[in-house]
């Protein structure tokens, strides 16, 4: 039995009916057939596959669609291994030869079924996504390099659609948000175990970077009519496929019999423990928040070293902050997280919790407790310099407060205050706190009326100058 081989994943390139071309995935599943999906090659005029993109075993032939259903979105393609001639012959190294010979030395993949249940399932696909696509070393031309995906189907998701949830590691970049990065994996053999559970289908953006829609394939032979199936048959798809398991747990081998089977089957499961085992996740935040511009670090470890962790942050109020958002980072080579803090004084006081999930994995850390505390209130410096009035906390005479993208220093909201509290105006029982609130809104706009200014409520570079120049007996 053989599993995933890079050598036999494929670019699967269409030209449509409407002139367009398009490229996807596919698979080399035995001697001249290809599975992709049947959405790629739809209103297809052409189809050309290519094996080995620039590498020096590089093939590639025409192709011709052997069946396809679009309901389960998935097709098998044969390929024309002579040499017609013309455009979309056999190439690379040996020509239409090298695809005959390479199609011959093919070892027929096998294919399983997903059973429900609550566990989830290791996969991998290769194919060649949109967010691949990388330029040559001249900057004239382009190609999409191979994205090896690797994570886990839940199997018991998207029971009505009657399709699988793969959920892999975010691209590294989103580089069109009017396409999907994961645009041309489509057609990508699902593997598990080694066996083809399944083919990529579908990115939904909505549903995260990270999640691609899996056509099953132990439902293409139910929903085929008859040629279908027999296409279906002779690449080893049946309506009764096996479980995809260990291969230590295919029943051929467990119906052998006797004390070697016994021992033979417990060092197989103890060697299959030991490799799939995984060091325990390890996340702790060190360090206090005790003034603004302290760092807090972590200490962490068991992360899939180079993979990508997203972590989440609960402020006092249960609220995820900033503003219900999760952050994502990549992991060290050591297996530990890049994860700090900055304390600032927009922070609010109390005791936040932090928890880390391995995108790799799934796996999740505990919510982890770290302390905010309360930070010396602000005090008013009053100094004057060139006629110019200055609190002593920012020197800002342009930045506008607040300022149109949200993200407002509190140092220099109790710049304001301090002025606004130099010149008379009341801010009530806050007073200079950093919050840009109604009372200090309404002290602006009082300041602005008296100036004879626009009585909007807000700091830009004219009210600046009237908290710095103006004094207090000129406030009515």
């Amino acid at each position: 039995m053989t599993g995933l081989r890079g050598e036999r994943a494929a670019e699967v390139i269409v030209r449509h009916t409407d002139g367009r071309e398009t490229r996807g995935s596919g698979y080399l599943v035995r001697a001249g057939v290809v599975l992709t999906a049947a959405h790629v090659v739809r209103l297809a005029t052409r189809v050309t596959v290519r094996f080995e993109a620039d590498r020096p075993a590089q093939w590639s032939a025409p192709a011709r669609v052997l069946w396809s259903d679009a309901r389960a979105d998935a097709a098998l393609l044969a390929l024309d291994a002579a040499d017609p001639g013309g455009e979309g012959d056999a190439d690379g190294a040996d020509g239409a030869g090298g695809a005959r010979r390479s199609a011959r030395r093919v070892r027929a993949a096998r294919f399983a079924a997903v059973r429900e249940r609550d566990a989830g399932l290791r996969s991998s696909a290769l194919g060649f996504p949109f967010f691949k696509r990388r330029d040559d070393a001249d900057g004239l031309t382009s190609y999409r390099d191979s994205c090896h995906a690797r994570g886990e189907i839940a199997p018991l998701a998207d029971r009505r659609e009657g399709t699988l949830e793969l959920r892999v590691q975010e691209p590294e970049r989103d580089p069109d948000p009017d396409r999907s990065p994961w645009e041309g994996m489509s057609g990508s053999a699902v593997w598990a175990h080694g066996r083809i559970v399944g083919v990529v289908s579908l990115h939904r953006r909505e549903e995260g970077l990270g999640t691609l829609t899996v056509s099953r394939a132990d439902r293409w032979a139910a929903a085929a009519d008859e040629a279908g199936r027999e296409a279906l048959r002779a690449v080893g798809v049946t309506a009764a496929l096996p479980p995809a398991a260990p291969r230590w747990r295919e029943p051929r081998l467990l119906l052998w019999s006797g004390t070697g089977a016994v021992l033979l089957a417990l060092t197989a499961w103890f060697a299959t423990a030991r490799l799939t085992a995984q060091p325990p996740l390890h996340f702790r935040v060190t360090g206090s928040c005790d003034k603004p511009g302290t760092r807090l670090l972590n200490a962490s470890s068991g992360f899939t070293p180079g993979g990508r962790y997203t972590n989440e942050i609960r402020s006092p109020d249960g609220k995820l902050f900033p503003l219900g958002t999760r952050q994502s980072n990549i992991v060290t080579d050591s297996g530990s997280l890049t994860w700090q803090w900055t304390c600032a004084r927009t922070d609010k006081p109390g005791t936040y919790q932090a928890r880390v999930t391995d995108e790799t994995t799934h796996r999740q850390t505990g919510w982890v407790p770290f302390t905010v505390a309360p930070y010396a209130p602000y005090a008013c410096a009053f100094r004057e310099e060139n006629g110019l009035w200055y609190a002593g906390l920012s020197g800002t005479t342009t930045l506008p407060l607040p300022p149109p993208t949200g993200g407002t220093s509190m140092d220099d909201v109790a710049e304001a205050q301090c002025l606004l509290q130099r010149l008379g105006f009341d801010l009530g029982q806050g007073n200079v706190d950093g919050w840009y609130g109604e009372r200090t809104r309404q002290a602006v706009v009082a300041l602005q009326q008296q100036a004879g200014a626009t009585a909007d409520g807000l700091i830009g570079p004219a009210t600046w100058r009237l908290l710095r120049t103006r004094s207090p007996q000129g406030v009515g």
